[in-house]
């Protein structure tokens, strides 16, 4: 790996720690204020919703300047973010869309640089390994963070516990500007490609969004209903801690046998048989949700979702590198958040939309259903792609 791709893998490590503390236990704060889980999903839509527009204008800032700009710009807000819940904290309910925005703006101007430098950090020959790594760094942060953040929210009390997991969030952002300081990238160019940033044309490429689109669906959407369910069966911060912890490090645990099995030629059996094992985990939860449901989908879903994310992630620059587009990185990127995001808003306005007119209170057991069977028709998309063909191709 070189120094540019270790450098955005201790950033990878240290935001995941930063958000990972608190991101959980936000949308926790949120349940446990309102009882309600529509103001919890209008939170995340808001988010939904500004994420792709910020792509836009973080991949005009990127192509101005470059993407370090971008990078500290998401850090800031994040800043931002975090020292408004401390100043509000007890009102969050009166500000979910401001709140929702800031956090949307803050991820997209992060995650675009991220990605984008992330394509530069690694080389074609090693992008698959450092995938690898990053997912098994990762999973550990992942691992550690929520499990802190729950166990000082359960010992230091409910007021005093989110102050502290918030500010040291808000610590861990500081310190990340100063470490961003240390990455150095070279221009992506000049002018944003508008074409390309609402689709290209390539076979393979359009294949890639529709499948994208759906994996939106599910996605994170999956993600915080699952964690303030398992707050709301147990009450307990802690428990929602253990069991990310659970699933975080049997998810590094995934990543790396993913690491060691699946070779290039492989690529679409991880990926079709991923799916299917993650589809398989979600059953349980249409029959009853509860903590032991809530238990058996974690551990299963973090076991396969590896298996079904790397190979699309390494796919989709290996596409960009396919049709020798690599001065449209910032565009094929935003182009891909932006419908990831259309998934996601949909599936989103879908939950609120069931939550407002349907009273049946099994209504969620049939929507998570939905949710876990969504990566299924990416699969149907994905499998069709060229890129697949090549085996000797080294991701």
């Amino acid at each position: 790996m070189s120094k540019e791709a270790k450098i955005i893998l201790v950033v990878s490590i240290l935001f995941t720690l930063a958000l990972g503390l608190s991101n959980i236990f936000v949308n926790i704060f949120l349940w446990k204020k309102s009882r309600d889980f529509t103001i919890v999903a209008l939170y995340n839509l808001m988010h939904y919703i500004f994420v792709p527009i910020t792509f836009i204008l973080a991949g005009w800032l990127s192509k101005k300047k470059n993407g370090i700009w971008s990078l500290r710009l998401g850090i800031v807000f994040f800043i931002l973010f975090f020292s408004l819940t401390l100043l509000i904290k007890d009102q969050m309910l009166r500000f979910i869309y401001p709140l929702g925005i800031l956090f949307g703006i803050a991820a997209g101007f992060y995650w675009l640089a991220y990605h984008v430098l992330s394509f530069y950090g690694p080389t074609a020959q090693n992008r698959f390994t450092c995938y690898g790594f990053n997912g098994i760094s990762v999973g550990g942060a992942n691992a550690l963070a929520p499990l802190i953040g729950g166990y000082i929210i359960q010992s230091a009390g409910n007021t005093k516990g989110y102050t502290i997991v918030f500010s040291c969030s808000l610590v861990l952002f500081f310190i990340l500007i100063l470490v961003s300081l240390l990455l150095k990238t070279k221009s992506y160019g000049t002018k944003l490609d508008f074409s390309h940033i609402w689709g290209s044309q390539h076979q393979d490429w359009t294949k890639l969004r529709k499948a994208i689109t759906v994996w939106g669906f599910r996605d994170v959407v999956i993600g915080f209903l699952i964690s303030t369910l398992v707050f709301k069966s147990t009450g307990s911060e802690l428990s929602v801690g253990k069991l990310s912890l659970l699933a975080a490090a049997l998810s590094s645990l995934a990543f790396l046998t993913q690491q060691k099995l699946i070779k290039p030629q492989r690529r679409v059996l991880s990926m079709t048989l991923g799916a299917a094992l993650m589809f398989a985990a979600v059953w349980g939860l249409t029959w009853q949700i509860g903590y032991p449901t809530l238990l058996i989908f974690t551990v299963l879903d973090a076991m396969f979702t590896p298996f079904f994310i790397i190979p699309i992630a390494s796919a989709s620059f290996n596409v960009i590198n396919e049709y020798h587009e690599e001065n449209l990185r910032v565009e094929y990127v935003i182009n891909k958040e932006i419908v990831l995001n259309i998934g996601r808003i949909i599936s989103t306005t879908m939950l609120i939309g069931l939550l407002t007119f349907v009273k049946q209170t099994s209504v969620l057991n049939f929507f998570l259903l939905f949710l876990g069977s969504t990566q299924l028709v990416s699969v149907f998309f994905l499998r069709g792609m060229k890129v697949w063909k090549d085996k000797a191709r080294s991701t």
